[in-house]
C-alpha cells in the first residue's frame, strides 16, 4: 500500500510540474510585414529587427513607398531611391510611422508575459511614453500598440531576421 501511495504521489507531482512550464519567450529579433492606419490612410511596410539594428522599409502609401529607415545604435539613415541622409533618430517625430514603430519595438526585450487566451499570448512593456500592449503567436509579434501615438501595428509573416 505504501508503495502504491508513493507511486501515486510521485505521478501527480510529475504531472503538476510538467504542466507548469515557463511562459513563451517573445522573439526580439525578427522580420515581418506590418500595417497600421493614421486617420484614413493605410501604411504598410517591412521591419527587420536584429539586436540594436532595425530597418523599416515603407511599402504604402505610394507617396512614401521605397523609403528606408535604418536605425542603429549610432543613429538613423534615411534612404529614398538614390538619395540618403543621416540623422539623429530623436529628431524624427514620435507620431510618424517609423518613429512610433521604433519606439514600440525599442523595449521589446523588457516585455512581461501577461497570459494566454485562445492560443494568443499577451505581453506588456513600460516605455517612457506609457505601457505598450502586444500579442504574439509562438513568440512572434502579431500586434503592438504604441502608447504615445496610439498607433496599432499588426504584423504578418514573421520570421528570423535577415542580415543586410
Amino acid at each position: 500500500m505504501k508503495r502504491f501511495l508513493f507511486l501515486l504521489t510521485a505521478t501527480v507531482l510529475i504531472i503538476a510540474l510538467a504542466s507548469c512550464g515557463s511562459p513563451p519567450t517573445l522573439k526580439t529579433d525578427f522580420s515581418a510585414m506590418f500595417n497600421t492606419q493614421i486617420d484614413s490612410t493605410d501604411y504598410a511596410g517591412a521591419v527587420n529587427k536584429n539586436g540594436d539594428h532595425m530597418t523599416i522599409t515603407m511599402k504604402e502609401p505610394y507617396t512614401i513607398a521605397g523609403m528606408v529607415f535604418d536605425y542603429t545604435d549610432s543613429g538613423l539613415s534615411i534612404r529614398s531611391n538614390s538619395h540618403s541622409t543621416n540623422a539623429d533618430a530623436d529628431y524624427l517625430s514620435d507620431n510618424s510611422v517609423p518613429g512610433a514603430l521604433r519606439n514600440a519595438l525599442l523595449y521589446l526585450s523588457q516585455a512581461s508575459y501577461n497570459g494566454s487566451q485562445n492560443g494568443v499570448d499577451s505581453y506588456s512593456v513600460t516605455t517612457p511614453y506609457g505601457e505598450a500592449t502586444m500579442t504574439a503567436d509562438d513568440g512572434y509579434l502579431t500586434e503592438i500598440t504604441e502608447p504615445h501615438s496610439g498607433l496599432c501595428f499588426k504584423f504578418s509573416a514573421p520570421s528570423k531576421p535577415t542580415e543586410e
